[in-house]
This record gives C-alpha cells, structure tokens and sequence, in this order.
C-alpha cells in the first residue's frame, strides 16, 4: 500500500516533532503493510518556496541519518512532496512545481475552508491548463458542508483528482459523504493524513479493511493502483 498523505518530516510542522517520534511512525506504518509514503509537510504561502525547500531538506536529512545510525530497514520508501495550502494567485506561482510529489505533476492542495470563490476555481484551472499540473484535493470531505452543489461540481470539473482521509471512513456520519464520493467514482485516492502517534496515528490500513467490509474492493484497488502510479512518477 502507498500513503500519499502524511506529515511525518520531524520539526516541519503541527506533525512529528522530533526524529524519534517520526521513525516510530513510519515502522508502524511499515508493519501495517504501508511501504510507500509521501512527506507533505504544509506549506503556507508567508514562506518562499526555496526556504520551505531548505526546511525539508535539512529535515529530512536528519531523519534519514538517524535512520542509517541505527540500522533500520522496516520503514516505507519516503518521497517528498508538500500539502499546498491555496491562497490567490496560487496557479500563477512560477516555482509552483516545485511542490509536487517528487518528479511528478501531482501536487497536494488543500483548499480553505469558506466557500469557494469564483478565483479560485480560475486559479485551480490554471494550476491544471496553464502550468501543467494535476492537483490532489486534500480531504475533499471536510470542506462538503460548506459549498454549494454547484461549487462542488465545478471543482470536481477542474481536472484534479480527489484524496479523502482514511479516518473519514472511520467516523460517522462523516463515513457517509466520504463513502458517498468513494461509491460514485469522484474520490480517486485515500490517504492518511497521518500526524503523530497519539491521535493521529497512521489509519490507512483499517480504511482499507473498512472499504472491504462496505463492498468496495473494486474501488480500493483502483486507488490504491493510482496511489502506486503517482509515487512511482514521482521517482522517476
């Protein structure tokens, strides 16, 4: 399995805060069968691209030293990426690029919570027609009591692709919508969203066995394939 959503990278954000707590996660997620993970760490638009850069680099350099000290193999294979937080102008960003998941043209966006404007469905067009990039909405399910039918249809229509969180599947009646998007094809990926080891374990696994459970097998394998193709991509 490949988890595309995961804020692990220690000292990067509201997730893992030191090396320590971000290796024992990422063992967990090995031995619960996720061998494959994207770090995406927020970024916010008050910091320059190539500092956020730097940041992610710096820590993810002291994560992987710490990981050859101590010998570990049981871990997922890392690629790093960011969860983009949207601000306008955002599809006009030069550098945008750079945030995608590794060498892919799959970037992470996480979309505000307040109605959507009709700049930033102009501003998610051109992430797509004009810069060349595919967005993955992240936990499209959270932002559904917010917008109109209308406004859902049309950020569906952009040319992204749709992420829903594996704890979403997990709690009701948010299971509901999230199973909703899931059921009818418009949520292609599943992720974790994993933060720490407290209340924000690695979940990706029993949303797995959740979706098996609801008769969605056929739906979990068509995501969990695309997750695979995505991180592959992103290796190239």
């Amino acid at each position: 399995m490949c988890d595309i959503h995961g804020h692990f990278l220690p000292g990067m954000d509201d997730g893992c805060q030191t090396v320590d707590e971000a290796i024992a996660l990422l063992r967990y997620s090995y031995a619960s069968g996720i061998h494959r993970m994207c770090a995406t760490p927020h970024y916010y638009p008050v910091e320059s691209v190539e500092d956020f850069l730097c940041r992610r680099q710096e820590s993810m350099q002291r994560l992987s030293e710490r990981i050859a000290q101590l010998g570990i193999t049981d871990i997922p294979q890392i690629l790093l990426g960011a969860e983009v937080a949207y601000r306008q102008g955002l599809g006009s960003l030069e550098a945008l690029d750079k945030l995608c998941l590794g060498a892919s043209r799959y970037m992470l966006l996480e979309l505000p919570f307040e109605p959507w404007s009709n700049s930033l469905l102009r501003d998610v067009r051109n992430i797509c027609c004009v810069q060349e990039i595919t967005p993955v909405f992240a936990h499209i399910e959270r932002y559904l009591s917010l917008q109109s039918d209308q406004q859902i249809k049309q950020i569906l229509s952009c040319g992204g692709l749709v992420q829903v969180n594996a704890g979403s599947l997990l709690k009701f009646p948010r299971n509901l919508r999230a199973r909703g998007l899931i059921a009818k094809g418009q949520a292609q990926l599943l992720g974790s969203d994993c933060h720490n080891m407290l209340d924000r374990k690695p979940n990706l696994h029993l949303a797995h066995d959740w979706l098996k459970e609801h008769r969605l097998y056929d739906r979990l394998q068509e995501m969990a394939q695309l997750s695979c193709e995505i991180f592959e991509a992103g290796t190239l």
